[in-house]
């Protein structure tokens, strides 16, 4: 905690009245400066605007789950370069949006064989990732696209909205992807 003193002067010089609003402003006054302090004192990260984000590399599709993933693969503490990725961090925070961060229940993977047998990346995820993920089910089916189906508590999978569709995605990709939409920490890659 830091000691701060405030002291603000309202002496704007008319009416007989100033005493009394005087006493009515200054503790408003005094504890709106104060959190504004606080949040700068604290590093709170305050919104910027589209344009200020866009100017920094973000987009308005950023996810704060985003952020909070890039900062556990950043350096931090005494490690060199651990200043610079906090304030990447902190300006990512800036910019993101906490709604579409939404954590499912369980997945479905639904991949061809041939894709398996053919894809290196989905061959990998499906024999050594897929089964650290207990809420993940992965279903062979021949002949269709390798999409990943997500659904929330008291869904089925005939109700389920959440289709993303992983043709060409990396393994690692598709490991975090998942990680984050169930809201588990990622495997460590073998």
């Amino acid at each position: 905690a830091l000691p701060i003193s405030l002291s603000v002067d309202l002496d704007i010089g008319f009416s007989s009245e100033m005493p009394r609003l005087r006493r009515l402003l200054l503790p408003t006054l005094s504890a709106l400066l104060l959190a504004t302090f606080a949040a700068v004192a604290t590093g709170e990260n305050a919104k910027l605007g589209a344009q200020e984000c866009a100017d920094l590399g973000f987009t308005q599709d950023l996810r704060c789950s985003t952020c909070t993933r890039l900062k556990e693969f950043l350096p931090s503490g005494e490690q060199k370069g651990a200043a610079d990725s906090a304030k990447l961090v902190s300006e990512c925070q800036s910019c993101c949006q906490s709604a579409g961060d939404e954590v499912f229940q369980k997945a479905l993977l639904y991949v061809c064989p041939w894709q398996i047998d053919s894809d290196q990346d989905m061959q990998d995820f499906v024999q050594r990732k897929a089964e650290h993920f207990k809420n993940l089910e992965v279903r062979k089916r021949d002949g269709v696209r390798p999409s990943l189906i997500f659904i929330r508590e008291g869904e089925t999978e005939q109700d389920a909205t959440e289709r993303v569709n992983i043709r060409g995605w990396k393994s690692d990709e598709i490991r975090d992807f998942v990680a984050m939409k169930l809201g588990v920490a990622a495997p460590k890659s073998s």
